[in-house]
């Protein structure tokens, strides 16, 4: 055994020290402690795996992380979409920043021939070279070849998700794109918090429809009662990206909050199956983190409709109460 091939089994040793007892991993081992640079290599390796785990350690869980996952295993879907927006955001970012390290290249060369010394050592005792009988000393290695294999697998795959997701993530103004329903209240979020000017104020009901169906836009025609009754401030165009069109209508509520009203047409949205206006309920109204708005979302046969508040995520059942 080499320093190459010591290096290639040490990487997949276990930092409680369950694999000193292999064969394989003791010759390794043993080498590492007459060669200094190899031993210098091992002690750092392993200080860089103990950061690495310490790092994971740190790592934020949401509180509702368990629960999400017991919902889907049930088969359920979950109450609060935006622990799924939440995720994806973690995992893009994460992926963004991945890089094929260095040795990637060497550590792929050195398992090749590795491969193929296996497969010359069993053809020269009469066997095939395609079919190698182990024995426990190499079916401990083979088991260490494949955890260090399934590393460097891994970070390549890694490495291809990211570019396809940047790849996905840079084609937004596709005007043939879909958008999840998520999606188009996010996007709302962004720009009631940046701030904005109504196109068209005022409480008349009427002129706010005229407007929209003028400028080819959806209007509040498949709304709560109660919102209905509700005094208008007036209405916006709401531009999603490939150009596409959304209305927002805001609404003055009795405690001087206002009520956001985002209707899309369905021809633009992913989503069909949200609830339809009578039949929403509590799971259907959530608080979403990414833009601190509370949320209720509806269909009908041609438009989405969204309903956003600015209120404590305590409070994100209060929509409920327009229906």
């Amino acid at each position: 055994m080499d320093k190459e091939q010591a290096k290639f089994i040490l990487q997949s040793f276990r930092p409680d020290g369950a694999d000193a007892a292999a064969a394989d991993f003791a010759d390794a081992l043993r080498l590492a402690t007459e060669d200094r640079e190899l031993g210098e290599w091992l002690a750092d390796e392993r200080a860089a795996d103990a950061a690495f785990a310490a790092a994971l350690a740190e790592v934020e869980i949401p509180e509702e992380l368990r629960q999400h996952i017991l919902a889907v295993m049930r088969g359920e879907k979950p109450g609060d979409p935006s622990i799924d927006e939440a995720m994806d955001d973690f995992l893009i970012s994460a992926m963004g920043e991945v890089q094929p390290p260095a040795g990637l290249r060497d550590q792929i060369l050195v398992a090749m021939n590795m491969e193929s010394r296996q497969g010359e050592q069993g053809a020269t005792k009469g066997k095939p070279s395609n079919i190698v009988t182990p024995s426990a000393s190499q079916a401990s290695w083979q088991g260490s070849w494949f955890s260090a294999w399934a590393k460097v697998a891994t970070i390549a795959a890694a490495v291809a998700l990211g570019a396809l997701l940047a790849f996905q993530l840079t084609s937004d103004d596709s005007p043939d794109r879909l958008f999840a329903s998520h999606e188009v209240q996010q996007e709302a979020g962004r720009l009631l918090n940046a701030g904005f000017e109504l196109d068209v104020k005022g409480s008349d009901p009427e002129s706010i429809n005229t407007w929209l169906i003028n400028h080819e836009l959806p209007t509040p025609s498949n709304i709560p009662e109660r919102l209905r009754k509700m005094k208008s401030l007036g209405c916006k165009e709401m531009v999603l990206p490939g150009d596409k069109k959304a209305s927002l209508v805001c609404f003055r509520q009795d405690d001087g909050g206002t009520l956001h009203l985002i209707i899309v047409k369905n021809a633009y949205i992913s989503d069909r199956d949200l609830p339809a206006l009578g039949e929403v309920k509590k799971r259907d109204c959530y608080h979403c983190r990414a833009t601190n708005w509370n949320v209720a979302r509806w269909q009908d046969r041609e438009n989405t409709f969204i309903l956003l508040a600015k209120r404590e995520p305590s409070q994100k059942d209060e929509l409920l109460r327009f229906f």
